[in-house]
């Protein structure tokens, strides 16, 4: 059986029943969501808390540690008791977070200096656009291209377009020491802990026994180098931060500790930690070197399995890690785009529908090729264009447009953009990785893949068929079955893709592939209108 919505089951939650369900913690950007699960990965019982995101000045973003930590805490006792279980039912406890949101605290005392930065954060865009423009940064960029060419070496290959960004963590925590005299000083004492949420909330379960985080949230730091998998000492010195802060690198399954009785009553052992890209391909099974998995939520993003190799990336495709378990440590090259379910969400907030919901039938209701265009760049447009001047728009708009192609026009510029980042992965990819993934389907999970119109136009243009799983909290299914794996509970991924079940399969069109694909030319000369708007000052006020 494979994961589903709540499970009818009773669970015997009595105190000499074995403990054998396993509670996962997916913690994204605006939700923290914990479930219980059976040894067949069926929901017994869930339960969510917003995450509150602070907005103190206009460039920054952030969260109150304190107040994450009661959500924490609660929905986890939440979901345990909506189960119907006791704490020592739970065997084992895995985590799931967004990357590149960090904070940092005092080693002595386990103090935070300040709230959680967040990915979202653009406080440090003056140093991303100082250090992009500085000699060192065209220094080393001349110097890879010139070893690439004689080494052919992909790590010289990414160190030759090396660009910074306001997403990355390192500018950020740059900025901090900077900034903060007090955690300055006592980062050249040894006494400043560095983390992202995983690492800080590993912290407090563990009563600060474990400083820990895994490979698959380092990896979204760009402290780290995903070539050598460790942190980048090169950098680290460049930018003056100590090495002392950083936490230890461990598999993202394993032994990360027990929680303190304290918390729960009993000691729950931890066994996964991951982050929410990397667990949402574990969920899908997507264990192939040439697997494709993408996540339709907020954002979109699109991760392949490139097995035991970073992927080195021209055009912003980046090399980051899925998870680390013992059968080895899986390499994913990622691309994202900022604007996916934020454009569902405006086109309900300006009117043109009451619920996401219609917004498929109201697509289909439009007969022949549509007309109008739609440009998804509230937030700029990311791989393979990365132009964070662009806007977003509709262009081609008559006296006889209706709701219906304005939504039409959405739908299908998200699809264009999936399709413009997987065109990007395959022309980028090793030969033998692009024969892999041919034959292999595309998976997809997230609020937004609920959307039948974009799953078929994404399956048409890719050519692909298309997988929709039964739940698409798939980042906390991911996150359970390598908790269930650190427990003992499964010995090996194999015995995980049986557990996978999918609810409806999208079989490409193929007789009407060349007509998308040549109105997506129409929209991309479209886009080209869109391209380098905002000034520098109309951006800077845009983002405030």
């Amino acid at each position: 059986m494979g994961a589903s919505e709540l499970s009818n089951q009773t669970p015997d939650p009595s105190p000499g029943h074995e403990a054998c369900y396993i509670a996962s913690l997916d913690l994204g950007t605006t939700t923290l969501r914990c479930f219980i699960y059976d040894t067949n990965v069926r929901v017994l019982g869930k339960a969510e808390e917003k995450v509150t995101l602070l907005y103190p000045t206009p460039e920054r973003v952030e969260m109150d540690p304190e107040e994450l930590w009661e959500k924490f805490l609660k929905v986890i006792n939440d979901a345990i008791s909506n189960a119907g279980l006791n704490p020592e039912n739970i065997r084992c406890f895995g985590l799931s977070t967004q990357r590149a949101t960090f904070i940092t605290w005092d080693r002595r005392t386990g103090e935070t200096f300040h709230n959680f930065i967040t990915w979202k954060d653009i406080r440090a865009d003056y140093l991303v656009k100082q250090w992009n423009a500085c000699l060192t940064m065209k220094t080393i960029r001349f110097v890879s291209s010139v070893l690439y060419k004689i080494l052919r070496n992909k790590r010289c290959l990414a160190g030759s377009v090396l660009t910074f960004m306001n997403i990355q963590v390192n500018m950020r925590l740059k900025w901090v020491l900077e900034n903060d005299e007090k955690v300055r000083k006592l980062a050249q004492e040894g006494h400043v802990m560095f983390g992202t949420i995983d690492t800080w909330l590993i912290y407090k379960l563990t009563e600060g026994k474990i400083h820990a985080t895994d490979y698959s949230n380092a990896s979204g730091t760009a402290l780290y180098d995903p070539f050598i998998e460790d942190w980048n000492e090169f950098f680290l010195k460049l930018f003056k931060m100590p090495r002392s802060i950083f936490p230890e690198l461990r598999h993202s399954v394993g032994d990360w500790g027990v929680c303190s009785p304290k918390f729960f009553g009993v000691p729950v052992p931890i066994t996964a930690v991951v982050s929410d890209q990397g667990a949402s391909l574990f969920g899908s099974c997507g264990f192939q070197r040439g697997d494709v998995k993408v996540s339709l939520g907020t954002g979109a993003f699109l991760d392949v399995n490139t097995g035991n190799k970073a992927h080195a990336s021209v055009k912003g495709i980046y090399p980051v890690h899925g998870w680390k378990d013992k059968e080895g440590l899986i390499h994913m090259a990622e691309a994202s785009s900022n604007d996916n379910g934020t454009v569902i969400e405006w086109g309900k907030q300006i009117g043109l529908y009451d619920n996401a919901s219609v917004t498929s039938e109201m697509a289909n209701s439009v007969k022949g090729p549509n007309t109008v265009f739609f440009i998804p760049a509230f937030q700029g447009i990311q791989a393979p264009l990365n132009d964070a001047r662009a806007t977003g728009g509709f262009l081609g708009l008559s006296a006889d447009t209706s709701r219906a192609h304005m939504v039409r026009a959405m739908l299908e510029s998200l699809a264009f953009r999936i399709y413009q980042m997987y065109s990007a992965m395959l022309k980028e990819a090793d030969y033998d990785l692009l024969h892999l993934s041919e034959n292999l389907p595309l998976r997809v999970d997230g609020g937004v893949a609920q959307n039948d119109f974009l799953m078929q136009m994404i399956a048409t243009l890719t050519g692909k068929k298309l997988e929709r799983p039964k739940s698409i909290d798939v980042s906390a299914l991911g996150c359970a079955f390598l908790a269930g794996m650190g427990a003992g509970i499964w010995k090996s991924r194999a015995e995980l893709i049986p557990l996978r079940q999918v609810e409806r399969v999208f079989y490409p069109q193929m007789d009407l592939q060349p007509q998308l694909l040549g109105q997506m030319k129409e929209w991309e000369r479209a886009l080209q209108r869109f391209t380098k708007w905002h000034t520098k000052s109309s951006l800077n006020k845009a983002k405030s």
